[in-house]
């Protein structure tokens, strides 16, 4: 038997379904614009069948490759695959002597964490969730995975055109799935007679299915899935943390969905995708051609047909009256040229599309390449600093809890920013990291050209520069002593030259 979240019953449990629709049908035909013109693939709004084609009205695919472009940017430069994009270190309230302990034991767990993502269909399924952010918003569902697959994960891809947002925060999913699926994929649903009826009819018949996920106000779980078929609940289960997480591009003050590139920049796609359209027009007419011929009054302007090939009846051609003669094409494809240049251009910049250039460029220093990023950065920052807080610490912190679920992770370690907390170290992340690390070297090198060595040594902690330098580079922290090894090997060093003073021996050169 099922158990309804703390508060809600099951007709507060629609009416929270039917205030996400109104919702959702309010950016319904935005959403299928901005897709069918930039991601017609992933448009599900409409009919969704085999095979179907969804891009017979793009005419110009500017905008559907820099979609494909920023979600390969997108992902490569915050989660690229098979790399550690996140690490968990000590947080605020661990004293500072006891943090490097720490931060040692949570290594091996963010290494477990890492693992199995690598191994789990993460990738595969986080690319088309950003596909659905160049429109604004994406979402990904994240599960424990069945047992004995090669990691403790599954994702799962939410479309845009399933996914159902709350104004107070709550998110449905509405999909179709096979009725004889159902038992399997909740093992305790518990079904109506109705819908048993149909299972045992025909379980490869698709009935609609809402899968919620809302926030409760009970203290041992913030989360409930509440899975529903019509008016029945099928199946309900709490969580600590957010299992379906959307997260968006930039959002409007009072809007709940996001507006993503494609919908910002919609006016530039839809008037490039004319003049391709007008162009193509004008060419076919240019090398087919247009004619008159000469029909004696029979001429209708109302049945007339301007189209390649096509024959304009007219009363007399010129003086010289030929039967046939070629229609002058008119219009100047000059002036369309200049306007689809501007168009593309405005396009592939909202999309940040060849950031770094287009391959067949000079070849730029690594140091250009660093500014460029980093200017891509600044770019973007208020929407990558959305997605670090709407995508990448709900689903570290979903990850984390499935694996205390599994016995793999301990219970105590709270991810609040107070015991651990979460460090960015993602490409993009490391493009801010290289920015401090070039105004630590600079404020470093410029008191070095006015103070004395003596006076450094004073007021520098010259000792703390290596360590500094390692987290800001992204250098492996094995390469750093810690301090204890430090110790150690400061005293080993000392032992050594006073053995050679006691043996009668030059000092040893300083340096290890």
């Amino acid at each position: 038997m099922y158990k309804l979240p703390k508060g809600q019953t099951v007709e507060s449990l629609l009416k929270r379904q039917s205030s996400a629709k109104s919702c959702y049908n309010a950016w319904r035909s935005i959403h299928q614009e901005a897709m069918d013109y930039a991601t017609p693939q992933r448009e599900t709004f409409t009919q969704n069948a085999e095979g179907q084609r969804k891009n017979r009205f793009v005419f110009d695919s500017t905008a559907v490759e820099g979609a494909e472009q920023f979600s390969s940017r997108i992902q490569g430069s915050l989660v690229p695959s098979w790399q550690q994009w996140a690490s968990l270190v000590a947080g605020e309230e661990v004293p500072k002597e006891e943090r490097e302990t720490v931060n040692k034991a949570l290594k091996e767990f963010t290494d477990l964490m890492f693992a199995n993502l690598n191994h789990s269909n993460f990738d595969t399924e986080i690319s088309p969730s950003l596909k659905d952010l160049s429109i604004g918003t994406g979402a990904i569902l994240v599960e424990e995975a069945p047992f004995g697959s090669s990691s403790a994960f599954r994702f799962t891809n939410v479309p845009l055109a399933e996914l159902y947002l709350e104004k107070s925060g709550g998110i449905w999913r509405f999909h179709k799935i096979a009725c004889g699926l159902i038992e399997k994929t909740w093992p305790e649903a518990n079904i109506p007679e109705e819908l048993q009826k149909i299972i045992k009819k025909d379980p490869n018949t698709e009935v609609d299915i809402c899968n919620g996920m809302i926030e409760t106000d009970d203290d041992k779980a913030r989360y409930s899935q509440v899975v529903m078929y019509q008016k029945s609940v099928l199946f309900t289960q709490s969580f600590k943390t957010k299992r379906l997480i959307p997260f968006r591009w930039s959002v409007t003050p009072g809007e709940t969905y996001g507006r993503g590139p494609a919908i910002n920049k919609l006016p530039d796609i839809r008037t490039a995708n004319k003049i391709v359209e007008l162009i193509l027009g004008n060419a076919a007419i240019q090398m087919a051609g247009v004619y008159t011929g000469r029909d004696d009054g029979l001429f209708n302007p109302h049945t007339v047909r301007i189209a390649p090939g096509s024959m304009i009846p007219v009363g007399s051609n010129d003086n010289a009256n030929p039967t046939i003669r070629p229609l002058t094409p008119s219009g100047n494809l000059g002036i369309a040229d200049g306007l689809l240049e501007m168009m593309q251009n405005n396009i592939r910049k909202a999309f940040f599309s060849d950031p770094l250039g287009e391959i067949t460029d000079p070849v730029r220093s690594a140091t250009e390449n660093i500014i460029r990023n980093q200017e891509f950065l600044k770019q973007s920052g208020a929407s990558i600093g959305r997605l670090k807080t709407e995508l990448i610490e709900p689903l570290i912190s979903a990850m984390i809890d499935i694996l205390k679920d599994l016995g793999k992770f301990p219970e105590g370690l709270n991810i609040n920013g107070a015991e651990v907390t979460i460090r960015q170290e993602s490409p993009l992340a490391q493009s801010e990291k290289i920015e401090e690390f070039q105004n630590t070297q600079l404020w470093f090198s410029t008191i070095a050209q006015f103070l004395p060595q003596e006076v450094i040594a004073a007021k520098v902690k010259v000792e703390n520069l290596p360590g500094l330098f390692q987290q800001q580079l992204g250098v492996n922290p094995d390469l750093i002593r810690s301090d204890a090894e430090t110790k150690l090997l400061a005293k080993q060093v000392q032992s050594a030259a006073e053995k050679r003073i006691q043996d009668g021996q030059p000092p040893a050169e300083e340096g290890f």
